[in-house]
C-alpha cells in the first residue's frame, strides 16, 4: 500500500488542462477517423500524430526519456501505436489495450452542437469519440506521458496500445488483429490487462 501511495504521489492528479487540451485535438481530428466505409475509411494516424507530438519527448526515439514507442502500420494513414515504460522485473507487465482512434459515423445535423469540436461545460465534455473512444486515449497518453516525465521505480512495465480500426469489422488486417497475428502482443500475456472499449474492463489472461 505504501508503494502504490508513492506511486500515486509521483505522478500526481490528473492535469485537466493538458487532458482537455490534447482531446480537443483529439475531437477535432474526429471527423476524419469516421469509420464506416466503403464511404468513410478513417485516417489514425491523424489521432497518432497528436499522440507522438505529447510522447516522443520523453521517449529513447528523441533520447528524452525511457518509453519505448513503436508506431505499427499495416495500411497508410492507418497506424497503430504501442508505448511502453519498462519495469525492472522481466516478465511483469500491465498493459492498457484498445483505446481506438476511429469513431462511429455522425451526422451534423442530428446535434444541437457541432460533434466534431470539442466543448467543455463545467465537467462536462461534449464531442464525437469523447467516450467511445479519443476520450480514453488521450487519457492513457497523459498517463504514459507521466511515467515518461516523472520515471518512477516499478517492477511491471506498464504498455499502452492505441489501436485502428475497431468500429467496423469490414476491414481486417488493420488494426488489433494484425497486432496479435504478428505477435506483437504476445507478452501482453505475462500480467492484469485493461480492455478500453466503450468500456473498461479487467482481464488477467
Amino acid at each position: 500500500m505504501a508503494a502504490a501511495a508513492n506511486l500515486l504521489a509521483t505522478l500526481g492528479d490528473l492535469e485537466r488542462d493538458s487532458f482537455v487540451a490534447l482531446l480537443s485535438k483529439l475531437i477535432a481530428e474526429s471527423k476524419y477517423v469516421q469509420n464506416n466505409p466503403p464511404e468513410l475509411i478513417p485516417q489514425e494516424d491523424r489521432v497518432v500524430k497528436h499522440v507522438l507530438d505529447v510522447l516522443l519527448p520523453f521517449s529513447t526515439t528523441t533520447g528524452g526519456g525511457p518509453l519505448l514507442v513503436n508506431h505499427v502500420t499495416y495500411h497508410a494513414g492507418r497506424g497503430n501505436l504501442i508505448v511502453e515504460y519498462p519495469g525492472t522485473v522481466p516478465g511483469k507487465i500491465l498493459s492498457f489495450v484498445g483505446c481506438h482512434m476511429d469513431v462511429v459515423t455522425a451526422n451534423p445535423n442530428d446535434w444541437d452542437f457541432d460533434p466534431f469540436s470539442l466543448s467543455v461545460d463545467g465537467d462536462k465534455l461534449r464531442g464525437r469519440g469523447t467516450t467511445d473512444c479519443l476520450g480514453h486515449v488521450a487519457l492513457v497518453t497523459e498517463l504514459m506521458r507521466k511515467l515518461g516525465e516523472t520515471k518512477p521505480n516499478l517492477k511491471s512495465s506498464v504498455v499502452a496500445v492505441f489501436i485502428a480500426n475497431e468500429e467496423n469489422s469490414a476491414i481486417t488486417g488493420v488494426g488489433v488483429d494484425a497486432l496479435v497475428k504478428d505477435g506483437l502482443l504476445n507478452k501482453l500475456k505475462d500480467g492484469p490487462l485493461l480492455v478500453f472499449l466503450s468500456y473498461i474492463y479487467l482481464l488477467h489472461l
